[in-house]
Formats: C-alpha cells, structure tokens, sequence
C-alpha cells in the first residue's frame, strides 16, 4: 500500500487498538493507531506504524461497535502512523463516535496550517469532526514537557470547547507515559515516553 492507495468503503487500516488509555488524551479514551505515514519524523515514537503496507482492515462500523461497548471511557484518540492518510474513513468513524458523545483527539505530523490550505474534502471532513489536533511533526531536537507535545514545535488546536476546559489540561500534568499489561499478559507501553 502506498500514500495515494485510499482504503476502500469505509475500511481502516488498523496498527494497534488500546481499549483504555489516560496518556494518549484527556480523560479515559479508546486509542486507534493506523498503519502509515509519509511524513517519516525522524525519532518518531512510532516507526514500526510509517511504511504504507496492509495490517488489519477493519470496517469503520466494527470499530464504532467495538468502541461503544466499551465503559467508561470518554472519547477516542487517532494516532499512527498518520491519521490523515486515511481520513475519509477515520472522518467516517469519528462523526459515528461524536453521535454517541465521545470526543475525538488526532495526533497528526501535519500542522494546522498545513491541514487547513489542501482543498482535501477528506481532510476537512475529519477535521470538521475532531475536537482537538496535537499537529506539527516531532522534532527530537526540541524535548517538550508539556502535556501531550512530544516537541515543542507542536501545539494543541482546540477545535471545540469540549475538552478545553478539560482537568487534565487545567493540571497542567506534563508528558505522561503507562504500562499495561493485558489479560494475554502482554505488555503495552504508551504516552510520551522518549
């Protein structure tokens, strides 16, 4: 698969799914890795999630599902890869999730102003249903401590008042990492942890 491939009807190519997280966003949130990115950061925190190869197409449907029965949590984080790359299908998933009352959060190595100057209806579908973009690529030569920035370039744009006034950003909790180990007895390792 390559940057131009598009996945077809609805269908995302999946890196990783996480069911709970409390470092990939505020509050508790599902997490959905996808599988490719063109912008290729150097020290990315994902390198194994850059090339543009099949790993798991899952329909956008099955993950709303797959989401929705999950407690407690408070919305979904896309991350990757690159978010963007497959936006017409994530747009489709989030706007499913918004309906439910989740909120979205993306990860993207585009920036803001980036994201907004392509006259990609795709992209401006998912950015129509985010509510808050961590944008900029990483940059290893400038460290952030800040909560959720992986380099100090990157800024959070708060696309609805949703989660702006949310505790965890009024914590002002700086860069914050989790291991989990799930019922398999694997071990996950998340968050800003460089």
């Amino acid at each position: 698969m390559n940057p131009q491939e598009k996945t077809k009807g609805g269908l995302i190519n999946l890196a990783a799914f996480l069911p709970a997280s409390r470092s990939n966003g505020p509050g508790l949130r599902a997490v959905v890795w996808v599988q490719g990115c063109e912008r290729r950061c150097p020290g990315c925190f994902n390198p194994d999630m850059q090339e543009f190869r099949k790993k798991e197409l899952v329909p956008a449907a099955e993950l709303v599902k797959r989401i929705c029965a999950l407690p407690g949590i408070e919305g979904v984080t896309f991350s990757g890869g690159e978010p963007f790359a497959q936006a017409g299908a994530l747009a489709r998933l989030a706007e499913r999730l918004a309906v439910q009352g989740l909120t979205i959060v993306i990860f993207t190595g585009y920036t803001f102003a980036e994201l907004t100057a392509q006259p990609n209806p795709a992209w401006q579908q998912l950015l129509a249903a985010a509510d808050l973009l961590v944008a900029g690529p990483y940059r290893e030569d400038l460290p952030s401590q800040d909560y959720l920035l992986g380099s100090a370039n990157q800024q959070l744009v708060f696309l609805t008042d949703k989660l702006k006034h949310h505790p965890d950003f009024a914590e002002n909790k700086g860069q914050t990492m989790e291991v989990i180990v799930d019922a398999a007895g694997n071990v996950i390792t998340t968050g800003l942890v460089k």
